[in-house]
């Protein structure tokens, strides 16, 4: 089968579906711990571990010894290789045999970004993991953008939305931003799924319309409504879907946009406490002796508010409120006024430590290449003053060239 399967450029990889097939047919052994290190290494293991049926964990590619061994890894399991069954798989039908043998009893481990303490490993089954996924003779030709870290949740749930569809996956998570319009184009994508920080990186970059996009899905953060108009004008042709998933739940709910509707089938599986706090049911949790359960109810630390028709809208993460001599300060609520100042392309809001108020507000903000850094910076002030509440503007404005991000494409909150 010669369609490929992964374009890697920036690896120099171009491997078929045909090439994928031998090698899942020559694939001997694997480590309870997968810790491959490069996109195909780890798609081509992901697949034979699922055709193996048994349970693994899966790291970053890039985390140090001393990052494993924080996870509470043991060092040794990542060398300690299984001998796997031998499979022969010649075809599309002889694969997707083995994965619907292998995939009832398999078992996932992922570890969670650690944002409110020790990252956490979540098990998932092959059902928790595909959830949502698309499938039919309509999606055979669709081309993927892949834009997240491959070893975790939205990463994996677009890896099987193609990989089931037997689609193109084209690798941009770690290409040079500024290349990505290019590879669009030249692989004529279908299908982008990405955080808002990463589309908020090409879109500067962009000199034309690519209209070969049909769906451009938004995950891994909160929605940012400020560059909708710009992913309109760069994908003309696209549908324009939110998501809002974890890794301890994987997709829980989808939109067209910043609010979300919750479906009759989920309306007793999610709720909202008190204090705004997203909790959602025990059975759409994968499985974690780590994860703490407030009786039948897992606490996400998002916060949401209700609309008058019962729809929900994001705030924020509960552990990235900044507190402010008392008052609490929202990230995302002053990046997204930073935001609609002409010459901002991106901003990053976060806390430091002060002696008097015990927090003050910073911004690091990354400018058009045409805007006056002082003239920029005074504008800034003079629009965020009459939009925000005093202790919610950042005393501290700098310049950056770009925005820091996780292993996963997120801003760095801490």
């Amino acid at each position: 089968m010669d369609k490929l399967f992964l374009v890697d450029e920036k690896r120099k990889l171009f491997k078929t579906y045909q090439e994928l097939f031998n090698d899942l047919s020559q694939y001997a052994r694997l480590t309870k711990i997968i810790n491959e290190k490069t996109p195909y290494e780890i798609f081509l293991a992901i697949v034979r571990s699922i055709i193996s049926g048994e349970t693994f964990e899966l790291l970053d590619p890039d985390l140090s010894q001393a990052e494993i061994q924080r996870l509470g890894v043991q060092e040794q399991l990542c060398q300690k290789y299984i001998e796997l069954k031998d499979v022969q798989i010649r075809d599309e039908k002889s694969l997707f045999d083995h994965i619907e043998k292998g995939c009832r009893t398999w078992r996932l481990g992922l570890y969670t970004s650690g944002t409110t303490g020790r990252p956490k490993v979540v098990f998932h089954s092959y059902d928790s993991l595909s959830r949502n996924l698309r499938m039919g003779d309509k999606h055979r030709n669709d081309v993927w953008a892949f834009c997240y870290n491959p070893t975790h949740i939205a990463g994996i749930q677009v890896f099987l939305q193609a990989f089931v569809n037997l689609n193109t996956i084209v690798y941009v998570f770690d290409v040079d931003h500024t290349e990505v319009p290019n590879l669009l184009e030249k692989y004529r994508v279908t299908h982008i799924s990405a955080t808002p920080t990463f589309y908020r990186s090409i879109l500067v970059t962009m000199t034309k319309p690519i209209e070969t996009v049909k769906r451009v899905t938004f995950g891994g953060e909160k929605f940012d409504p400020t560059i909708l108009a710009s992913i309109q004008r760069c994908f003309p042709r696209a549908k324009i879907i939110n998501t809002y998933a974890s890794t301890e739940a994987g997709t829980v709910l989808v939109s067209n946009g910043e609010l979300f509707e919750v479906e009759d089938r989920l309306k007793n599986l999610i709720r909202v406490a008190e204090d705004g706090e997203l909790l959602i049911h025990k059975s759409l949790i994968g499985q974690s002796v780590e994860l703490k359960l407030e009786g039948d109810w897992y606490h996400t630390g998002d916060l949401v508010e209700t609309t008058s028709d019962g729809k929900l809208r994001f705030i924020g993460r509960k552990s990235e409120m900044i507190n402010v001599g008392g008052y609490k300060v929202n990230p995302n609520e002053v990046e997204e006024e930073i935001k609609k100042v002409e010459g901002v392309i991106d901003a990053h809001v976060y806390a430091r430590k002060n002696v008097v108020t015990g927090n003050i507000v910073v911004a690091d903000v990354v400018k058009a290449d045409f805007a006056d850094e002082k003239a920029l910076e005074i504008e800034i002030h003079r629009q965020l003053e009459s939009r925000l509440q005093r202790w919610k503007i950042p005393r501290i404005l700098n310049f950056v060239s770009e925005i820091k991000v996780t292993r996963t494409g997120k801003k760095v909150r801490q």
